[in-house]
């Protein structure tokens, strides 16, 4: 990992434009990590409500710029594994099925919920035993991919932007529980939601990192997020190969410290990317002028216990 990283920022209320501005300014590095084959990793959380789902501008907008490189893909997947009542209810009801006719590369809509090759690895319970993870071969195998996330608060992790999105929207859906430290949601209580969820979304890391991030905050999410209709417009994009750099610099933007944010702090010491505002370069502007305070959730302060004495010991290297 270099010593510094470089973020690229679109400001503006046009979602399609921030993205493209973002993705363009670290260009260089998306045409350094594309390959033949790449995939578009968005956030749906819900198969009905929009505003808290990867919205397709937002996507188009990172397409835009794979269109003008040297060396284009392929093929592109579209895939995600999300909450729907019927498999492909988000790409119909959010316009993702426009796409392939747009656009003149093949795209393919991919419903991570009818995966069938899995890797397993294992998660910490709050008891401190173990238990077993599967992680979708469809993405271990691509040689990029590229996570494509909203701006959001959270109920467990303070907030949700590029690293999370790629790690819980890909892993078994009925594992994803799993990832908070419990076997079912009604057992779910803080602090010992917020100790395991940092560290096992890091442990997953070693395994489900993005080659290039995007975080999309021209609209967010705020309060009791991730799910609701708390909108906050916000008006900016992110966007580079550190998802690390990128999502601290959009926690910034939504008025938290990145290093108060637990994968943020454990991912910075652990040398997967960069977390220190100080080491990260960004172009289109000062971070400290596009700064709009999320209001954050109601459990905050007891999400904010995630870090332990000792955490260091416990925390994932194995």
């Amino acid at each position: 990992m270099s010593d510094k990283s470089t973020v690229g920022l679109g400001t503006g209320t046009n979602r399609r434009q921030n993205v493209q501005i973002a993705v363009e300014r670290v260009k260089d590095q998306l045409e350094a990590c594309m390959q033949d084959e790449v995939m578009l990793k968005p956030n749906f959380l819900s198969g009905s409500n929009p505003l808290v789902c990867t919205h397709v501008d937002a996507i188009r907008g990172v397409l835009d710029v794979i269109m003008t490189l040297s060396k284009k893909p392929e093929r592109v997947i579209i895939a995600e594994g999300g909450n729907e009542a019927y498999s492909g209810e988000a790409f119909r009801h959010f316009g993702y099925t426009d796409l392939p006719d747009e656009y003149d590369i093949p795209i393919d809509l991919i419903d991570l919920n009818q995966e069938t090759r899995w890797r397993n690895t294992r998660v910490y319970m709050i008891d401190g035993s173990y238990k077993t993870v599967r992680m979708p071969r469809t993405v271990l195998d691509c040689p990029c991919v590229i996570s494509v996330a909203v701006a959001k608060t959270h109920d467990g992790g303070m907030v949700t932007l590029a690293l999370k999105n790629m790690i819980m929207g890909t892993i078994r859906n009925k594992d994803r529980i799993k990832v908070h430290g419990f076997i079912s949601h009604n057992e779910r209580e803080h602090p010992q939601e917020a100790r395991a969820l940092n560290r096992n979304l890091i442990r997953l890391a070693r395994h489900l990192y993005p080659d290039f991030s995007v975080v999309d905050g021209t609209v967010g999410i705020q309060g009791n997020g991730p799910g609701g209709t708390d909108t906050m417009a916000h008006g900016l994009a992110a966007a580079g190969a550190d998802t690390v750099a990128v999502d601290a610099v959009v926690a910034r933007s939504m008025g938290f410290e990145p290093l108060e944010i637990g994968t943020i702090f454990y991912a910075d010491g652990l040398g997967m990317g960069i977390g220190d505002l100080n080491r990260i370069l960004i172009l289109g502007g000062n971070v400290n002028d596009h700064i709009h305070p999320f209001k954050p959730h109601d459990s905050i302060e007891k999400q904010r216990l995630w870090q332990i004495e000792g955490a260091w010991e416990v925390a994932p290297t194995g």
